[in-house]
């Protein structure tokens, strides 16, 4: 019955169009005055306040800052220029460029939409030119944006791990291999499109013209090696780190790259500003709700109602899988990572499964729902950067979603591509 009011209540008033963070605080408060009306209303704001009040929530708003301020610094140009150099001269060149610009720049900014509008700003016109179909390039583009979590620096997986309570270095370690498989079955999947459609390519580049184009775009890419290498070294903390990569790129855009403006450096402080706060907001509410969660015995029960169907933890992933899929639908993957942390993550580690395993890919089950519709960001995004339909944009994503499928498949039958940089790690 309590499990009925508070997720019913959720719904309800999601239906009803209340922003999702807001039907959950909702939804909290009122079971709590159902089930538990002897408890004074004012602990609802201090676990509120308490689940904001973390040190390590600081380094949201500094990864959110120094990719703010790497692309307003002329990074994005000249990773796609790299890009361009390593990989233009395969079939379906552009395509394969944008799918390599995205893993380079994942590196940077920790978010797909970000990914999408950076990249695609850039990517999509250019294939456009090139006689690529408007809806194809957005499909490119908003397919390869989903590793943008994944590889290290990620706002969702910082996330994951204040409320999964584990390392922030190791999840961003066991990003990495995961994220290289994954823009691989999309490189596979573009480079059997273009046999198909006969697509363009470009002439190979000389070693010194792709060498003068690394050292261009290496200057942004040693971001990501300042961010994990000074947590995993022990040498700073995430929020420290997010603090040096915000110096950092602030030095390169306007001293090195003389692209950063003192109206950019505003424009980026602004728009952190407004990620960081909407994070914050739903951490806070996901404390409430865990706190209810935990409270009513939500989790056990799930636990209980998953041991009944099976205790193999590969049926177990694919339950979850799915039903990360459903929900990563309708919800933000952040809102959704609020709901599905405490009710699953218990039951996960009870069957033996990594929590940094579990993290991985139920962020990579997130991120593939910004593909989709009816929620589908990413599809509206790149589909109003090109200009077409995003029915159309739906329909070019379909072999690129097959792709980020079978991705997903090896990642939870698989556990080692997660887990071997973090044991290696630890083991050293």
């Amino acid at each position: 019955m309590e499990t009925l009011l508070l997720f019913g209540t959720m719904v309800g008033f999601a239906v009803l169009g209340i922003p999702l963070v807001f039907a959950i605080l909702a939804a909290s408060v009122i079971t709590l005055l159902v089930v538990r009306p002897e408890m004074p209303l004012v602990l609802v704001t201090q676990i509120f306040m308490n689940g904001m009040d973390q040190f390590l929530l600081l380094a949201i708003g500094f990864f959110f800052f120094a990719g703010e301020l790497m692309n307003r610094g002329g990074i994005t140009r000249r990773i796609v220029d790299f890009a361009s150099a390593l990989v233009g001269h395969f079939k379906g060149g552009l395509a394969q460029v944008n799918v390599v610009s995205s893993l380079f720049f994942s590196g940077i900014s920790g978010s797909a939409v970000a990914d999408t509008a950076a990249i695609g700003s850039v990517m999509i016109p250019s294939m456009k030119r090139k006689g690529y179909s408007g809806a194809f390039a957005a499909a490119v583009t908003q397919a390869s944006s989903v590793v943008g979590p994944i590889i290290p620096p990620s706002i969702p997986m910082i996330v994951y791990a204040v409320l999964a309570e584990q390392s922030v270095g190791l999840m961003f370690l066991a990003g990495i291999l995961p994220g290289v498989m994954i823009g691989l079955c999309l490189m596979s999947a573009v480079a059997l499109l273009a046999r198909r459609r006969d697509f363009e390519s470009s002439p190979r580049l000389p070693a010194r013209a792709i060498a003068r184009s690394g050292a261009a775009a290496g200057v942004a890419l040693m971001t990501p090696l300042i961010i994990v290498g000074g947590i995993l070294g022990g040498v700073m903390t995430a929020t420290e780190a997010g603090a040096i990569a915000c110096l950092y790129a602030a030095l390169t855009g306007a001293l090195y790259f003389r692209e950063l403006t003192l109206r950019g450096f505003y424009d980026a402080l602004v728009q952190a500003a407004k990620g960081t706060a909407m994070i914050l907001v739903i951490v806070g509410a996901s404390s409430l709700f865990a706190w209810i969660v935990s409270d009513l015995r939500l989790s056990q029960a799930i636990g209980q109602a998953i041991f009944a169907l099976s205790e193999n933890p590969i049926v177990f992933l694919l339950l979850v899988n799915g039903f990360a899929l459903l929900i990563g639908l309708f919800l933000d993957p952040l809102a959704a990572l609020v709901i599905l942390v405490p009710l699953l993550l218990p039951t996960a580690i009870e069957l033996g499964i990594s929590p940094v395993q579990f993290g991985i890919v139920l962020v990579f089950n997130l991120m593939i729902g910004l593909t989709t519709p009816p929620v589908g960001y990413l599809i509206y995004l790149s589909a109003h950067i090109a200009r077409e339909r995003p029915e159309h944009v739906m329909r070019e994503s379909l072999p690129f979603l097959a792709a980020l499928f079978v991705a997903l498949a090896v990642l939870t039958v698989v556990p080692a591509i997660t887990t071997f940089l973090p044991t290696l790690y630890a083991g050293g």
